[in-house]
């Protein structure tokens, strides 16, 4: 298995306590990076995972922060700095994910995913490659080998109509990820993991969530393990930037009329 050297390095993990991320996190950990665990209102949880990181011989800490105040994402990644390692990866996982469609759309809910899954990884990544650039001038750190990768979507790939603020965000996010590979290049380097669904989410039950992966072309989805695996493949890739990888058991080829999540409960006729 590709492992990565994190060389003593700190990596920033959005939405970090849970799910997901915490997979992200404990991989991390286990490869020698320092890990932040950022979280929202899920303190409880990032304590736990910070003291079982611990616990295996880690490094971590976690870190509070509203990603829909801009204020305060401004500053999280210096506090991510504060008394750590260099900074050398910025994982924008965290998102929103709140259900609608073209009938049922608000002007609030399309601020308030964009302002967590665009504006929120846009800020950190500018904070990022200002301190990256610092770490650099100061000779504390080099500038090169320092990554951001982004959490995208499938959907990128494979549209439809459901979840419409959401999927709008996502192809934000992809867009980007493109332009600022180009424009952190050839020190930083940025890239995309676009899962499909990996975890029961929004209205599924765990029935219709197995349903659905059965669905899939290879009869199975992506998992929390898989999108690590990615991710250390992409650290651990020194020429791979502005691409994305895509894990969704062939999702993307089947062009589904809509979400997976629906497609798995009966009435639809999914699975």
């Amino acid at each position: 298995m590709i492992k990565p050297a994190a060389e003593n390095r700190t990596a920033l993990v959005t939405g970090g306590a849970r799910r997901v991320g915490a997979v992200l996190c404990r991989g991390l950990a286990a490869d020698g990076w320092h890990v932040v665990v950022h979280f929202n209102a899920s303190r409880a949880d990032a304590e736990r995972l910070v003291n079982d990181i611990h616990a295996a011989g880690g490094s971590a800490e976690a870190l509070g922060c509203d990603l829909s105040d801009a204020e305060a994402v401004t500053g999280l990644m210096g506090r991510a700095g504060e008394g750590a390692p260099p900074l050398g990866l910025l994982v924008n996982n965290a998102a929103l994910f709140e259900g609608d469609s073209l009938e049922s759309l608000t002007a609030a809910q399309i601020d308030r995913h964009h302002a967590v899954n665009v504006r929120a990884p846009a800020l950190l990544s500018r904070a990022f490659a200002e301190i990256v650039g610092r770490q650099a001038a100061e000779g504390i750190a080099r500038r090169t080998d320092c990554c951001i990768v982004n959490l995208l979507d499938n959907k990128v790939f494979g549209p439809n109509p459901d979840y419409l603020s959401y999927s709008l965000t996502k192809f934000a996010l992809h867009g980007m990820t493109q332009m600022l590979a180009m424009e952190l290049a050839p020190d930083i380097r940025v890239a995309g993991i676009a899962p499909g669904v990996t975890l029961p989410s929004g209205p599924q039950t765990g029935e219709e969530f197995e349903r659905s992966q059965k669905s899939l072309m290879l009869g199975r989805g992506s998992t929390p393990e898989q999108i690590l695996a990615a991710l250390r493949f992409i650290l651990a890739a020194p020429a791979f930037t502005g691409q994305c990888i895509t894990i969704d058991g062939g999702q993307v080829l089947q062009a589904m009329p809509r979400d997976i999540a629906f497609m798995g409960t009966p009435e639809e006729g999914g699975g």
